[in-house]
């Protein structure tokens, strides 16, 4: 019985580090924020964390041991531990780890010291005080981040305010806000780029845009050469981009499309409008707001903006423009649009004026970013032919169309970076161009509320007129997504694998002339353990 306890507590140390170390990794992905990951768990990917296979076993050897047959639950849950630290050992590189920071040391340290608690003051034998551990680590872990809430709010203050004192101090500057449901990195990006040509530019981190991101950035980046200042802001509830917006208080503002991104939390598409219009109800100065004509929530937006005194400029890539609240001459169009496998190129036109662009990024999709791009350097002071020729140096953000060299002579897209209905379709149709076989390794997404199966069955359709190949990084929404697909092609080659299986599958499959199109964070675990 003694060498049956050693060897399950060394199997629960691997199972319990393991477990500890995904939760850490989850929510760090949900930003340690409970509302999100509420969401996660009434998904069939999040009922894992609270009913998985070992989790329900567990429950069982539990449920035999209350009933009274504690030796043969005890030698069962030795077994199972063991084995289960056997599997998690050998499966330490696919493990997910969360960037080091102080949040994820402290609750690292706080979980683990639940594990000798649980031993030191049960009464119970020490394997089932570990299986009582494991089976109440999430909520311990819910109840850690909550508790450490409150402090965590008082630094962010702390630094947020610090923050503030130093942007005011700073001498006069252009800044640029830039919100929406999805393009927001691209833009600003492609914005950095154009205006670092001409100014000195500071932007926001790829995923710094909340308060505590935007007050990091400035305390670890600002510099008094500095002379503009462009700035991501994401929202999951209305008051979070005012909050941001009063903190660097813009004169320009992008709004760049709405669609049903985070509905779980926002509640509406109106509620979505509203949140994202704080960026122009708190703009400062000129207060100038670009919108993207070519979606008709963003033109509605654009009229709120020009009833409450903004200056409104737009951007559009359609051949003929809908009534529009914006002026001719504040109106940034392409033209001639052409896309290749590896660039964009088109004219853009304002007015009288005309330029040629040419950008090495990929999708047609992009247009609209940089266009986006060139009104805000143009709005801060740049000439138009100044603007478009910066465009030669624009590259793909990372993780947002990406490509990159793929296994035997084969491209890989990487669009991990982020996920949702319109950027996945777009992302799919560029799949759909490569003459070799396209392989598709989707995300399946979250957060959008009343708008989830529709969306799904979208994608799917288009993921069916485009891939010849397509697996699923989990079962989310599954039956949608072949509803869209089987819509398009009674027979479509469509499967929920494993990152480890769809890995195998691309390391036999794929040869030259192949291209695997990478969609959302779950893909990125894929596409780490492809032997590139």
């Amino acid at each position: 019985m003694e060498i049956l306890t050693t060897l399950g507590v060394l199997g629960f140390t691997l199972r319990l580090s393991h477990k500890i170390i995904g939760l850490l990794f989850l929510w760090w992905r949900k930003e340690y924020r409970w509302d999100r990951m509420l969401v996660h768990l009434r998904t069939k990917q999040g009922e894992t964390v609270l009913f998985g296979k070992a989790h329900l076993t567990f429950m069982g050897l539990a449920v035999l041991w209350m009933i009274g047959l504690q030796d043969v639950a005890y030698v069962l849950i030795a077994f199972a531990v063991l084995l289960l630290g056997i599997i998690y050992a050998r499966s330490l590189r696919t493990w997910f780890v969360p960037p080091i920071s102080p949040k994820v040391v402290l609750l690292f340290l706080a979980l683990c010291s639940v594990i000798p608690f649980m031993i030191m003051w049960s009464p119970l034998p020490m394997l089932i005080a570990l299986l009582i551990a494991d089976l109440l680590l999430f909520p311990i872990s819910l109840l850690v981040v909550v508790g450490m809430s409150l402090p965590t709010k008082m630094y962010h203050w702390f630094q947020i305010t610090k923050a503030v004192r130093l942007l005011r101090a700073h001498k006069p500057m252009t800044v640029i806000g830039i919100t929406g449901s999805y393009g927001k990195t691209s833009v600003k990006d492609y914005a950095a780029t154009m205006l670092g040509a001409s100014y000195k530019t500071l932007k926001t981190a790829a995923s710094k845009n909340s308060p505590i991101g935007i007050a990091e950035v400035i305390l670890q980046s600002l510099l008094p050469s500095h002379t503009c200042f462009i700035v991501e802001m994401g929202a999951y509830k209305r008051g979070e981009i005012r909050e941001m917006s009063q903190m660097v208080r813009p004169e320009i503002g992008i709004l760049t499309a709405i669609n049903p991104q985070h509905q779980d939390l926002f509640g509406s598409i109106e509620t979505t409008m509203k949140a994202k219009y704080e960026l122009f109800q708190n703009l400062v100065g000129r207060r100038i707001a670009i919108v993207n004509l070519d979606d008709p929530k963003t033109r509605q937006m654009g009229a709120w903006a020009k009833k409450d005194g903004c200056e409104v400029w737009g951007w559009s890539t359609e051949s003929k423009l809908p009534e529009s609240v914006v002026s001719s001459e504040h109106i940034f169009r392409a033209k001639n649009i052409e896309v290749a496998d590896d660039m964009v190129s088109f004219d853009c036109h304002i007015g009288h004026e005309k330029a040629h662009v040419k950008a090495a990024v990929i999708g047609k999709h992009q247009v609209g970013n940089i266009l986006a791009a060139i009104a805000a350097s143009v709005a801060s002071g740049m000439k138009l032919k100044e603007a478009a020729a910066s465009t030669q140096k624009l590259k793909a953000a990372h993780q947002v169309m990406e490509a990159i060299p793929g296994i035997h002579g084969s491209v890989f897209i990487d669009d991990t970076f982020n996920n949702n209905p319109d950027a996945a379709k777009a992302a799919i149709h560029f799949l759909g161009r490569n003459k070799g076989k396209k392989i598709l390794v989707f995300q399946p997404m979250i957060e959008l509320g009343a708008f989830a199966e529709a969306s799904h069955e979208a994608v799917g359709a288009e993921a069916a007129r485009n891939a010849d190949v397509i697996f699923l990084t989990n079962a989310n929404y599954f039956d949608a997504f072949k509803r869209g697909a089987t819509s398009v092609a009674s027979e479509v080659s469509l499967s929920v694998a494993k990152p480890s299986e769809i890995a195998a599958y691309i390391n036999k499959h794929v040869t030259k002339a192949d291209m695997v199109l990478f969609k959302g964070k779950d893909a990125e675990h894929a596409l780490k353990l492809v032997k590139v």
